[in-house]
């Protein structure tokens, strides 16, 4: 008991020594923000995309507000950028859904998705930022030498960054800046494997069969390369892995054979192997069952 008064005491001294360096309010912040950034593996491990969907607006509105009072944080800048991007895709993913029933909505909800695609971009543009000064534009004018300055330390804002700019082109396909920006997503997410080629379970390899098969240009081999490395990392216990290769190569090779074969590949993965990917997991499933639906559309000469 003697020890564990000796440490509280300790503990508070080191509090009110925090308090002294910066304003109370701002170290309230930092503390607060240290204790819920980072912290989605309650949204990872739901099964339930809805509930998710309809909570992670609170959530996103509180790091903000947090980053109103501490703009430099770094954990939560990236829990704002990761969070935005997650909710855009869920939203462009209901739109995707909808679309052959309410086209007007499913527009109004990629339009939704592109903007917060871009603010998780811009979160992550800034947690960049604080070690790398106006990172953004110096990407744009010398990618090579500003990515070459980038250590395994910013590979989460790095791929943040990556997934959100490409996102926010894949909800508006018709934006030419956008358009124009997608090499600078790719960059940045071949510096990610270059840093940390087994993060998040392989999850860049995953974006790079994406950026491969829908980039002017893009090699269908290559994105190839990249599922099987995407497959390997995640143990194939990730569904969306399937889906990327299925809707970016398959459907452009017009292969509905091997479009049925990953989209049962996506389905036969069990949602609950792996609780962090369970939410994953779930959506992935969920659109495997749509896209299958959906083969007459994709395919010419679907049965």
């Amino acid at each position: 008991m003697k020890q564990l008064a000796l440490i509280r005491i300790f503990c508070l001294g080191l509090m009110v020594l925090g308090a002294a360096a910066c304003s109370p309010k701002k170290f309230a912040v930092n503390q607060f923000g240290n204790a819920i950034s980072g912290g989605s593996s309650v949204y990872l491990s739901d099964n339930d995309p809805d509930l998710v969907m309809a909570a992670i607006p609170f959530g996103l509105k509180t790091y903000e507000s947090l980053l109103e009072v501490s703009p430099n944080h770094k954990g939560l800048l990236l829990s704002a950028a990761s969070g935005f991007t997650s909710y855009a895709y869920l939203l462009q993913n209901e739109a995707d859904r909808i679309d052959a029933r309410d086209y007007r909505e499913a527009r109004r909800l990629r339009a939704r998705a592109a903007n917060l695609y871009l603010r998780g971009r811009d979160y992550a543009f800034r947690g960049l930022s604080l070690k790398n000064p106006n990172f953004k534009e110096r990407l744009t004018r010398d990618p090579e030498a500003t990515l070459a300055e980038t250590t395994i330390k910013d590979a989460a804002y790095l791929y943040w960054a990556a997934a959100s700019w490409g996102g926010a082109l894949s909800a508006a396909k018709d934006d030419a800046e956008l358009i124009a920006a997608l090499p600078f997503s790719g960059a940045m997410m071949e510096r990610v494997i270059e840093l940390d080629a087994g993060f998040n379970d392989g999850a860049a390899y995953e974006y790079m069969i994406t950026y491969e098969a829908t980039r002017p240009g893009g090699d269908p081999e290559k994105a190839r390369e990249y599922y099987r490395k995407a497959l390997e990392l995640s143990g194939g216990l990730r569904a969306s892995v399937y889906l990327a290769l299925a809707e970016g190569i398959s459907v452009q090779n017009q292969d509905l054979n091997e479009f049925r074969s990953l989209l049962a590949a996506a389905r036969a993965v069990d949602p609950d192997g792996v609780r962090d990917q369970r939410l994953v997991n779930t959506i992935a499933i969920r659109r495997a069952e749509w896209l299958e639906a959906s083969i007459p559309d994709l395919f010419f000469e679907a049965d």
